[in-house]
């Protein structure tokens, strides 16, 4: 994930053709398919388009096939990229396979070229300008798998709970992380149980407020319901990426 947020899965379909699925792009000013040869910036800014599809709008989980110009082939091309011509920029790349005599398919994240799979999503919500929410549901094994995403200061945090609608007051009751990075710049995912809108705090009747699920015994279940786990973080250009993996009841 940089600025632009490209995220999408890259398919080699035959000697002329790719696919691009669930792909994610905030849109750019003068964007095209780019071919090259290497990563190197020296590379790139050699390189050329590769089709006549430009990219000159937003995506959120799109899917599509695209054809190369009838002057390129893949053996000119090691790299594809998403590339802002007037600012030489690489949204985000693939780098190729071997990809013989055309007839198999080189896939890759289109993630910046990381191949981390943890930024990949089923959904996506928009919560605000600068917050987004992804989930995967695997109900198969009772586990959602949530993504926060935001554009943020290093300080701040993100923090997702689940909430009960048909409440007045939604979050109380509720299991809550809070994911961001501490001071020296490690990844955390916090579990809180959210008994009051107020600062926890230890009271006769055990502890009040918004308290780590840590705090409680092991026997008061309702603290407990929603464990999760952090699966992956980065930050990058302004922007945060938190996977994390909760568990989940079906009724």
């Amino acid at each position: 994930m940089i600025q632009h947020q490209v995220r999408g899965v890259f398919t080699v379909l035959d000697d002329c053709s790719f696919r691009v699925s669930e792909f994610d792009m905030l849109k750019g000013s003068d964007v095209h398919w780019w071919g090259s040869i290497g990563v190197d910036f020296e590379n790139m800014t050699k390189g050329f388009v590769l089709s006549d599809h430009k990219l000159d709008t937003g995506f959120r989980n799109d899917s599509f096939a695209i054809n190369l110009r009838k002057n390129v082939s893949w053996d000119l091309v090691k790299v594809v990229s998403i590339w802002d011509v007037p600012t030489a920029s690489d949204f985000g790349h693939v780098v190729l396979g071997n990809l013989g005599d055309g007839s198999e398919a080189s896939e890759g994240m289109m993630n910046n070229g990381s191949g981390n799979e943890p930024t990949m999503f089923e959904n996506c919500k928009k919560l605000s300008r600068d917050f987004r929410l992804r989930w995967t549901l695997r109900a198969e094994d009772n586990l959602i798998d949530i993504g926060l995403e935001a554009g943020t200061a290093i300080q701040d945090y993100m923090a997702f709970g689940w909430a009960n609608p048909e409440s007045s007051t939604p979050m109380l009751g509720g299991d809550v992380v809070v994911t961001g990075f501490t001071d020296e710049g490690l990844a955390f995912a916090d579990d809180y149980y959210i008994t009051r809108y107020s600062e926890c705090m230890m009271t006769t009747e055990g502890f009040q407020g918004v308290c780590p699920d840590s705090f409680y015994e092991p026997a008061e279940a309702d603290a407990l319901v929603n464990n999760t786990e952090l699966i992956y973080a980065h930050r990058k250009d302004g922007g945060v990426i938190c996977s994390v993996s909760a568990d989940v009841e079906f009724s």
